[in-house]
């Protein structure tokens, strides 16, 4: 069997980036959890608030399991957010979900 030591080195400095990137957001997920948004909105108000902003009202938002596994079903047309961020709070859960939004919609829903 045949090891080609060039793997190795494209593929190391991939998974240490990947798994340095993944500690970051969840690190600052963690700390920015703790903070309290100043309109005390959870995830699912915001969530809700910026579908209606922009017409959008086909969109059920529901909460499921997991931790950081916000996604949006385009076929069913229903954003789940995960617990921590429906019934959360804190600016990180509002951060969260504005990004989510902004990448399954595109940029055109902010516009």
């Amino acid at each position: 069997m045949f090891f080609d030591p060039l793997y190795l080195i494209i593929m190391v400095p991939g998974l240490l980036l990947s798994l340095w990137a993944s500690w970051r957001t969840k690190s600052s997920f963690k700390k920015y959890s703790q903070v309290r948004s100043a309109r005390g909105m959870t995830g699912a108000q915001a969530a809700d608030r910026l579908l209606a902003g922009a017409g959008i009202d086909d969109v059920e938002i529901v909460p499921t399991s997991g931790f950081l596994s916000d996604h949006y079903n385009p076929v069913t047309k229903k954003l789940t957010l995960s617990e921590g961020v429906f019934q959360s709070t804190s600016v990180a859960a509002l951060g969260k979900r504005c990004v989510d939004l902004w990448s399954e919609t595109g940029s055109e829903f902010f516009a």
